[in-house]
């Protein structure tokens, strides 16, 4: 019996300045580094058959301080990057309210099926890229084993969608925070959500 483990990478300093991100290409912040330090000492004591990573420098940088010295194979998935958010990245939320708006209101009441920033992307879009990266590993990992997955927000929503054959409307109903945890641990042929978006070893009396 295998399990997921989705991670979201640690704090950038856009994240901290309210910043849209999408596909740029932000570091983590000194605070995130410490973030997915707390959560490497959780996941110490577990072995993984690889690990999967978008290839934005955030989830890769997250993803090294994961696994530290320990020899398990690390791959770059671009299908794994966040939402492209076009011209709104680098604005604040309220810098894009403030620039349309209308265009704004428009965006945020559209629903899954509808959410697409100018010259970005829909969610239609990310999901589709994201059902591709699991149809791949579907086809070459045992179902048996465990597998790390660092990456956005918008890609760890995806992928939840994807594994649970979760509807599309219901993208907008999950939350991921950074640097937390989720579990889907698969069971007599189909998956179970086991954890999601637990930040517990972010608690100053969490122990290791």
């Amino acid at each position: 019996m295998g399990r997921w483990y989705l991670v979201r990478h640690g704090e950038t300093d856009w994240n901290r300045e309210g910043r849209i991100q999408g596909h740029s290409d932000v570091p983590l912040s000194d605070h995130g580094r410490s973030q997915v330090a707390l959560l490497s000492q959780r996941l110490a004591r577990l072995s993984f058959a690889a690990a999967y990573a978008s290839d934005l420098f955030r989830a890769v940088e997250s993803t090294q301080i994961l696994i530290g010295s320990r020899e398990i194979p690390v791959r770059t998935e671009p299908d794994l990057r966040e939402f492209d958010y076009g011209l709104w990245e680098g604005l604040t939320v309220k810098q894009a309210e403030e620039e349309n708006p209308r265009i704004f209101a428009e965006l945020i009441g559209s629903g899954a099926d509808g959410f697409a920033t100018p010259e970005g992307e829909t969610t239609g879009l990310l999901i589709e890229r994201v059902r591709r990266f699991c149809n791949r590993l579907n086809e070459s990992n045992d179902d048996a084993q465990n597998l790390l997955v660092v990456a956005h927000a918008g890609s760890i929503r995806a992928l939840a969608l994807c594994l649970l054959d979760l509807r599309e409307e219901d993208f907008w109903r999950l939350g991921a925070d950074p640097a937390s945890l989720s579990i889907i641990t698969g069971r007599h042929g189909g998956r179970v959500l086991e954890l999601w978006n637990d930040t517990s070893h972010l608690s100053p009396n969490a122990s290791g």
